[in-house]
């Protein structure tokens, strides 16, 4: 089982307010195409709800991504917070149905009382990456012949040197 699960079967059967505090730690989140958030590390506070639990999450770990400037893969450090609603499927002590929240794309606990902190995780890290990640502040990116210049800086080649043909035009109107 997924360090991500917990058990909200008690917290359920307590006063509107009751709360409970975890830390968690698990090596790898899934996050699709090709992304993994890893090491995952966190802390969740869950306060009973009128209708189910409400997660305060904090989760910190790191994602495997392309530099836009020199294409290298380097760690992205990824730290989310957020504050998700989890809406009970069924009673906590009579095991019948409850109604659908009026929303469809809540967060619910499942019939075992078992709430799953990892779509919620994955939805807020992906949201988390910048648009145009960089390895660093200072990256050089690449030279026109496609050397990375962060390991190679002497292989940059003046950019007057390779015109593409189709934009020489374009060169005129710079003089």
């Amino acid at each position: 089982m997924s360090d991500l699960r917990f058990n909200v079967a008690q917290l359920l059967q307590q006063h509107i307010g009751a709360t409970r505090q975890y830390e968690f730690t698990d090596p790898m989140l899934n996050l699709g195409e090709g992304l993994e958030l890893q090491p995952i590390s966190g802390t969740v506070k869950f306060t009973r709800t009128k209708n189910g639990v409400l997660a305060q999450t904090t989760v910190e770990g790191a994602i495997v991504i392309e530099c836009v400037r020199c294409l290298t893969d380097f760690a992205q450090p990824v730290t989310v917070s957020f504050d998700e609603e989890y809406h009970a499927t069924v009673h906590p002590t009579t095991g019948s149905p409850l109604p659908d929240p009026e929303e469809a794309d809540m967060f619910r606990i499942n019939s075992n009382h078992l709430l799953d902190l990892g779509d919620a995780v994955r939805e807020y890290a992906l949201l988390a990456l910048p648009i145009a990640p960089i390895c660093r502040e200072d990256c050089r990116g690449l030279s026109q012949s496609g050397v990375n210049l962060n390991e190679e800086p002497e292989a940059n080649t003046d950019a007057d040197e390779v015109i593409d043909e189709r934009l020489a035009a374009l060169k005129q109107l710079l003089i």
